[in-house]
């Protein structure tokens, strides 16, 4: 019976549909099948045979002998039900010569049934028979404007099903071509060029769209052409484009596009006062109330984000990260123990890993280094040995960041008896091995990160640069780091490291040409003290001095910057 909701089981067929795209007319074992009629007693056994053998491989899971027996019964009954169970079941199978041998014996047999020509449709948009397909859309288009009156609202949600998304766009870039061309099919065009990653032609028709439209069809050309500007890397254009259109429009919808691509610029200042104007006119807007909250978290503006994220807690599905957002909350505000309440509520679920850190943290800050461990001792005894592994990390690093290296290798130790390959637990017991003078320990904990993530550039740069500061494998060294740039040209920690190495190689001009890259883009104490050795090796006295005066004016006791004033004095 026609039925304009798309057909039974037909989301999850069509997007099966065909996989194989094996060719038309192919012999199967339905052709086998057929020439053996005569080893049963009527036509009736031989059909009853191949539909209880059908079941039986549904029921075994195998949909493409069970498709096979189907069509081979539905060439033996004038009953359309069986034709289309095995049209269904031949498009889940991934012989495209079946499925179109059963569509024939089903159309054959229900000439005037709606879903079968739907299934030819799609059918005809795999093998690539747009002028077909065609045919078929616009029969189904007049089928259905008649009855409901969307017709072609269907056929764009049929074609939206099709997995082979270019294939769709194409059959209705034909479609636009030879039958309908208005706003409305072009806009529908646009969203489909997008699905199939065609974005230089979404914005083209897009721009058909914002010419001949509606006011209500321009501003969602609008949006479709600032997606398709995101995607093709043109951030700033896509920004214009739903900048212009906002002015004018009220479309809530593009005006949410405008501020998240904001966001997405890095430009929040300009994306507050929007998501302020949108919370104002639509409170209840889960969305708004999140992004908004967290907007002012970011700026640190703990009392405005207060009210929204405290709402979000009554939302089940964002209570557990308002739960942890509500714990930064109060923290900014110094509320220690509410902070700690609100992590709490937190550390199982999304924001376990950071809100067990955070209540380690501040338990330790409030308190002890003690209190926080025997916290997260009182966890470890009723934990899943996952989030033992968690725990233990936890621990291992209050530990090292105290400067006790032995406990906190201990500590990793725990972890990786439960975890032996967990990467971030190896990586946390090399530094703590390094701290403590144990390098050929440390470095066999990054070598077997390195053997699990090969393309780890933190790793990479780590064993490197552990290389030139404690051994003299420099050749190693810069080919570890040298690897690590492949992966993040633009880390100035490693631009820092292969400055270093560099340094110690005497290759002073290009050490200093990489520290002064690094420097430009992380002026910390470290790579200022690398810098400054350079200049001063280099006879640059006067430089050295001022990059010094300037670190030591921010960091007056660091390790690294206070030795090097004896340096100056004696260069």
């Amino acid at each position: 019976m026609h039925s304009t909701r798309l057909p039974r089981h037909f989301l999850s067929i069509t997007l099966a549909l065909l996989i194989g795209g094996c060719a038309m007319g192919n012999a199967t074992f339905a052709d086998e099948q057929a020439d053996n009629v005569a080893t049963f007693s009527s036509p009736l056994s031989y059909q009853v045979y191949n539909i209880l053998a059908g079941e039986m491989f549904i029921k075994q899971g195998n949909p493409e002998q069970a498709a096979l027996h189907y069509v081979a019964a539905a060439q033996q009954t004038n009953d359309p039900a069986v034709a289309q169970r095995a049209v269904e079941l031949a498009m889940n199978s991934k012989d495209a010569g079946l499925a179109g041998r059963a569509l024939e014996r089903w159309i054959k047999l229900s000439p005037d049934s709606a879903e079968a020509v739907q299934y030819q449709a799609l059918a005809n948009v795999r093998a690539e028979k747009y002028d077909a397909a065609i045919k078929d859309l616009v029969k189904i288009r007049d089928t259905i404007d008649k009855e409901a009156g969307h017709g072609f609202e269907f056929i764009v949600s049929l074609l939206s099903l099709e997995p082979e998304t270019k294939k769709s766009y194409q059959a209705f870039k034909q479609y636009v071509s030879n039958v309908d061309s208005s706003a409305r099919a072009q806009l529908a065009l646009a969203a489909l060029a997008l699905n199939a990653d065609q974005f230089e032609e979404a914005l083209n028709v897009c721009k058909v769209v914002k010419q001949k439209g509606d006011k209500a069809q321009q501003v969602q050309a609008s949006r479709w052409a600032a997606k398709a500007l995101v995607r093709l890397d043109k951030l700033p254009e896509a920004i214009a484009e739903l900048e212009a259109t906002s002015k004018t429009s009220q479309d809530t919808e593009l005006t949410l596009d405008y501020a998240r691509l904001l966001i997405l610029a890095d430009r929040r200042a300009e994306a507050i006062p929007i998501y302020q104007q949108l919370y104002a006119s639509h409170p209840d807007d889960i969305d708004v109330l999140y992004t908004l909250g967290l907007l002012y978290l970011e700026q640190k503006d703990f009392k405005s984000a207060e009210p929204l994220i405290k709402k979000l807690l009554a939302v089940p599905e964002r209570s557990e990260e308002a739960s942890y957002f509500m714990g930064q909350i109060y923290e900014g505000l110094q509320q220690p123990k509410p902070a700690l309440d609100a992590y709490k509520r937190a550390s199982v679920g999304r924001y376990a890993r950071e809100s067990t850190v955070r209540i380690a943290a501040l338990l330790k800050d409030t308190d002890s280094l003690a209190a926080a461990r025997a916290w997260l001792a009182e966890q470890i005894k009723s934990s899943s040995d996952e989030r033992k592994v968690l725990l233990w990390q936890v621990d291992g690093q209050l530990l090292h960041d105290a400067g006790q290296y032995p406990p906190a290798i201990a500590s990793f130790g725990q972890a990786l008896a439960i975890k032996a390959d967990d990467s971030d637990v190896l990586y946390s017991r090399a530094l703590s091995a390094e701290k403590a003078g144990d390098f050929a320990a440390s470095e066999k904990d990054l070598q077997a990160v390195l053997k699990l993530q090969p393309d780890n550039a933190m790793v990479l740069n780590a064993l490197g640069y552990m290389l030139v500061v404690n051994t003299q494998r420099y050749p190693e060294a810069v080919e570890l780091i040298d690897k690590a740039l492949k992966v993040r040209p633009d880390d100035p920690a490693i631009m820092d490291s292969m400055g270093w190495v560099l340094f110690r190689t005497g290759k002073l001009e290009e050490a200093e040409s990489w520290l002064r890259k690094a420097y430009n883009l992380l002026p910390d104490p470290e790579v200022a003290s690398h810098l400054v050795e350079v200049l001063l090796a280099r006879g640059n006295k006067a430089e050295a001095k001022a990059i010094l005066d300037t670190m030591l004016g921010k960091f007056p006791d660091d390790k690294l910057l206070l030795p090097l004033k004896a340096k100056l004095v004696d260069a």
